[in-house]
């Protein structure tokens, strides 16, 4: 057995510890050695799923069970705007996000879905134009609170700017990450529109029990929607 999987036994479930505390605690198994051997240490504990990181340097047990990556369930509309956008622009960032991917995670269903393409400020109305040109139907560009809830229509296209920092996959970028999912759910004010806020909770719940995700990587972008405080506490931080 590797030394350092001894720290295990020493942590309690549902317990938060930051970088030195863990240090602590492994010294206690393996003094002596410099600082990099123990960041060494937690770097393997947490590689092989013995800890989790829970945003802003802290740590906790795994559950124990293997989390799968996310991949979402695109529909139709949604899969075929991410091909045709890739096509023609294909040196352009952008991700698809639709409403009815949180039906993965919520308990009242969300039966009228929205498409929401978010696109590099540079380019965004570039992509509508083309959009438009290509003939879809219930179309927005950038729409206000009120214009969305105004001229809303079903399966409906949503173009706005992509906020920089956003967490993408580095295998399909413009394929929406769970980490930018969940906090623009939180923090975008159309998305936002769409269900019920008393939602999130159990929403949060369900994709930490079942997904892997990388917190850190998410409180980041959090800080940067200024939604950092409500997605910790969301994450149980």
């Amino acid at each position: 057995m590797k030394w350092y999987t001894d720290v295990a036994p020493l942590l309690k479930r549902d317990v938060a510890y930051d970088h030195r505390e863990l240090v602590e605690k492994l010294e206690t198994i393996k003094p002596g050695l410099t600082k990099s051997g123990y960041h060494w240490a937690i770097s393997r504990l947490v590689s092989e799923g013995i800890l989790e990181r829970n945003g802003r340097g802290e740590y906790g047990l795994s559950d124990g069970n293997e989390k799968s990556d996310y991949s979402p369930r695109y529909s139709d509309i949604a899969a075929g705007l991410l091909d045709t956008i890739s096509d023609q622009y294909p040196y352009v960032h952008f991700t698809v996000f639709e409403t009815a991917l949180m039906n993965d995670f919520l308990n009242h269903l969300i039966a009228q879905n929205t498409v929401f393409v978010q696109v590099e400020k540079e380019s965004s109305v570039y992509i509508f134009r083309f959009l438009q040109e290509k003939g879809y139907q219930g179309l927005m560009y950038k729409p206000s609170r009120k214009d969305f809830n105004l001229y809303w229509s079903r399966d409906g296209v949503v173009v706005t700017d992509m906020i920089s920092e956003a967490p993408v996959r580095t295998d399909k970028p413009a394929v929406i990450s769970l980490e930018k999912m969940l906090v623009d759910i939180c923090a975008d004010k159309l998305i936002s529109t769409t269900f019920s806020k008393s939602e999130l909770p159990e929403v949060f719940e369900q994709a930490t029990k079942r997904y892997a995700l990388d917190k850190t990587k998410m409180l980041r972008y959090a800080r940067r929607r200024n939604k950092e405080r409500e997605i910790a506490e969301y994450l149980g931080g």
